[in-house]
């Protein structure tokens, strides 16, 4: 046995070597422990394959036992750009730019394999698939909020009868609830970014400035955001929104060392929830503008993306809700098999801890991994992997594109800077951040805009943004660190920013 701690990390796959953390950057903490690597990347990475085997058969590089679609290295979550890149070539009409400008902070993709690369038949069929499937996503998700609430209701009712059976019957089906919500969650994600360019082509041909009104009219009509923020202000501990004063990815953020990378979110009491409503509604505008035929065309792509982007916030927001209970379940569990169950749970998977049950000696796996994490989180990480070279160095993957703040949610905006964690002042405010997700929600009908560090046309942020009709700016440097007081305008049509004081 040698001195060397053992690896947690994934293997990078064999063709697909170019990781980033693009979009988990913007949600997750910065790094995970291993348990919650089981409960976010597996299931993300099942659910992605099986997708993928829905739509186009079982192609010969998603198969055996190489994560395609995500990665975990150093502890940090990764997506698989090569492997999402090279999935775009698989759906008609779609780019690798689609793909990056979505999700990837617009960074440029790596080269294509073409020999991997589907036939025409092929394409089209799954094509034809996808549009069933994102049908079908309404259905499982009011059927998988049902299964939520349920097992929110087990969990309260284990808990309050400290039953460790009980416990044990809430953990055997949170399994299922959690994958389908993973699964509806990749769908309506990767169902977005066809659906969107899409819209992009159609409205370049029968409108002019059709990207800029893309922005105006693609806005969800209803996020499920702000019916949590309601639920969670009765402190409910069991209740749908609990979640939210919690790292939504990181399970034991209770437990060192994950508490010190874990993002705690922040309640805000709103003095109502009503989104900011524009003078004129665009949609209303437009159809005296243009004729009926092409109102119609424009209005119903305009709603069905609008439809995917709530459908994308409404999965996300059931996988959070379950993976809040695992957070609740697990070390009310883990007391019950031992101490040092109790203290190493974290740095198990999720099967290996479901076998405690029966192998207590599954518990051994856990102690390498301490040192293993130790070492990876003492390694600073880069935004982007290239792993092409095989020797299991972690090389930096460089974007040849210089990247540049833009608009992702339209209108102009003015105020003074405030972080999310501020008090909300008196005067209108652009929130700054070098990331945002979900918990912000409660800030926007007070706001003026968001800047931030982070973020894509699809990001989180972009979609609270234009659902609550407020212009937001993502990828502008050093937005964070801006400091308060200092004023601030912000285009979200063109993404131009300007500093008009530091006081």
């Amino acid at each position: 046995m040698t001195g060397r701690p053992a690896s947690v990390d994934t293997d990078p796959h064999p063709y697909f070597t170019v990781y980033s953390a693009g979009n988990f950057g913007e949600v997750a903490p910065q790094r995970l422990s291993p348990m919650s690597w089981s409960l976010v990347g597996d299931p993300m990475e099942r659910g992605t394959r099986a997708l993928a085997r829905r739509l186009w058969g079982r192609p010969a590089w998603a198969e055996g036992g190489h994560y395609v679609f995500v990665g975990y290295f150093g502890c940090r979550p990764y997506h698989n750009l090569a492997a999402y890149c090279h999935l775009s070539a698989s759906i008609p009409g779609l780019q690798p730019s689609d793909v990056t400008d979505a999700y990837f902070e617009g960074v440029d993709s790596p080269a294509e394999l073409t020999a991997l690369r589907s036939g025409r038949t092929r394409q089209w069929a799954g094509s034809a698939r996808l549009l069933r499937e994102m049908r079908d996503a309404g259905p499982r998700l009011r059927a998988l909020e049902e299964q939520v609430a349920e097992l929110e209701w087990g969990l309260r009712a284990a808990t309050t009868t400290n039953s460790p059976i009980a416990l044990a019957g809430v953990l055997r089906d949170a399994q299922p609830v959690l994958e389908e919500a993973w699964a509806v969650h990749i769908l309506t994600t990767s169902g977005l970014v066809p659906v969107r360019a899409l819209q992009r082509r159609v409205y370049g041909k029968l409108l002019r400035h059709g990207e800029e009104i893309a922005h105006w009219l693609t806005r969800p009509r209803e996020l499920v955001w702000d019916r949590l923020h309601t639920a969670a202000a009765t402190l409910d501990p069991h209740g749908p929104g609990d979640f939210l004063s919690s790292s939504f990815y990181e399970v034991a953020d209770g437990l060192a060392p994950w508490q010190d990378y874990a993002v705690r979110h922040k309640q805000v009491a709103s003095g109502g929830t009503e989104a900011a409503v524009a003078p004129i509604d665009p949609a209303e505008a437009l159809a005296g503008m243009v004729s009926p035929w092409r109102s119609r065309t424009v209005r119903a792509l305009a709603v069905a993306v609008g439809e995917m982007m709530a459908g994308r916030e409404h999965s996300k927001s059931l996988a959070m809700r379950t993976l809040h209970i695992y957070r609740r379940l697990l070390p009310a569990l883990a007391t019950s098999f031992g101490e040092d169950a109790e203290r190493l749970w974290p740095y198990l998977t999720l099967r290996e801890f479901t076998d405690l049950a029966t192998s207590p000696g599954r518990i051994e796996r856990a102690r390498p991994r301490v040192g293993a994490c130790r070492a990876a989180l003492a390694t600073p990480m880069p935004e982007h992997l290239d792993l092409s070279a095989g020797d299991d160095v972690m090389r930096p993957w460089l974007s040849t594109t210089p990247q540049e703040q833009r608009g992702v949610a339209p209108g102009i905006g003015t105020g003074t800077v405030m972080a999310p964690q501020d008090d909300l002042p008196d005067e209108p405010v652009i929130i700054v951040c070098s990331s945002a997700d979900a918990d912000i929600a409660p800030l926007l009908p007070f706001a003026e805009g968001v800047l931030s560090e982070r973020g894509s046309d699809l990001s989180h942020i972009a979609i609270l943004a234009r659902e609550y009709g407020i212009p937001c700016v993502v990828g502008y440097p050093g937005a964070a660190s801006l400091p308060a007081g200092t004023a601030v305008s912000i285009n979200g049509s063109t993404g131009e920013v300007n500093i008009f004081d530091r006081s």
